[in-house]
């Protein structure tokens, strides 16, 4: 059966800039949060982590395209405090399973594509930790889980984000349930996963994607064949399916890098947090001051990328064009169908 999609390409549409770029802002965070406040504090509660999160949308939102929310914190708590024109929504649960060589995703508790659907999110984000030479067990489930989101977000017509880290097992180096970037990680492993999940089986619409190198590695302006070639090759991967970079946390430098890379290979923005306003919050719980870093300094980045965005990202325009104008619109009212 013929699935007409046009409600998800009127969601893409939403969270694109007048340039149809991607220049997404996210405080879906959990973990990384939480660490935060329990730097400064013995634990943290609920209003803890709400009015973390809040100090960022109030602040960065309106230099944003859409915003990434959580529905444990953000939701609803927080959408009057955002100024982007979309909202993109978390199903994953930040807890997830490991055993072996191999995690193991799965959706917020009571959390679903229709509810996203239902108040209003314009795509379903999912972050699923992937490495293509994990368990045999643990691939099988990454991948039937990330089939049956897509086959929800086609239900419900709704963008399908999917955002894919690879991550060291217990016997490797740098070895951490943290939310951060794997050191000396394997370039073919973010390529391979990226070549798994472009298959239109898993009914991707927007691939949130990792750097293929180590952030180190993009400390300077002059990059090697190597980095150069790995950009290359990740946007191959995708397949032409719509790509924007994650920054996984990385220093502010190594992201702009980043961005430069992806765009020259093809990618229409990012969906950025750690590395726009972590900084911001050094002098945490310090409110004024927190209010003024991010006023001035994640400010004056966020522009900076946007800049670049604006200049160097590849545009969606044509891609939406094509994906609105059909030639059988004319029965349109006739054959679409309902959920």
């Amino acid at each position: 059966m013929k699935i007409n999609t046009i409600g998800k390409y009127v969601h893409i549409k939403k969270i694109c800039n007048d340039n149809h770029h991607l220049e997404m802002l996210a405080i879906d965070q959990r973990p990384p949060i939480f660490n935060i406040i329990k730097k400064k504090k013995k634990n943290y509660n609920f209003d803890d982590v709400v009015d973390f999160k809040k100090q960022i949308s109030q602040s960065l939102s309106k230099h944003s395209s859409a915003i990434l929310m959580d529905p444990v914190y953000s939701i609803p708590r927080l959408l009057n405090t955002s100024q982007s024109n979309g909202l993109i929504i978390t199903l994953e649960d930040h807890l997830f399973a490991e055993k072996g060589k191999g995690r193991y995703s799965k959706n917020i508790q009571n959390w679903t594509v229709e509810k996203i659907k239902k108040i209003g999110g314009d795509a379903v984000k999912v972050l699923a930790w992937y490495r293509p030479d994990s368990d045999k067990k643990s691939i099988q489930h990454q991948k039937k889980y990330i089939e049956n989101v897509g086959k929800q977000c086609e239900k419900y017509d709704i963008p399908f984000l999917l955002e894919l880290l690879v991550y060291p097992f217990k016997n490797e180096i740098g070895y951490s349930k943290d939310y951060k970037e794997q050191q000396g990680k394997d370039h073919n492993h973010v390529i391979d996963s990226v070549k798994e999940f472009s298959k239109s089986k898993y009914k991707v619409d927007i691939f949130k994607l990792e750097s293929p190198v180590d952030s180190t590695k993009l400390e300077n302006d002059k990059f090697s064949k190597e980095t150069e070639k790995a950009f290359k090759q990740l946007s191959i991967a995708t397949r032409n399916i719509p790509w924007v970079m994650l920054s996984s946390g990385m220093s502010k430098k190594s992201f702009y890098n980043c961005l430069k890379l992806a765009y020259k290979n093809g990618a229409s923005g990012y969906l950025a947090g750690r590395t726009i306003w972590l900084d911001a919050f050094r002098d945490y719980p310090n409110n004024l001051k927190i209010k003024k870093n991010l006023n001035k300094e994640s400010v004056n980045y966020i522009k900076k990328l946007n800049l670049l965005t604006k200049n160097k990202a590849r545009s969606l325009k044509s891609y939406l064009k094509n994906n609105f104008v059909k030639k059988e619109s004319i029965n349109f009212k006739n054959t679409y169908k309902g959920f």
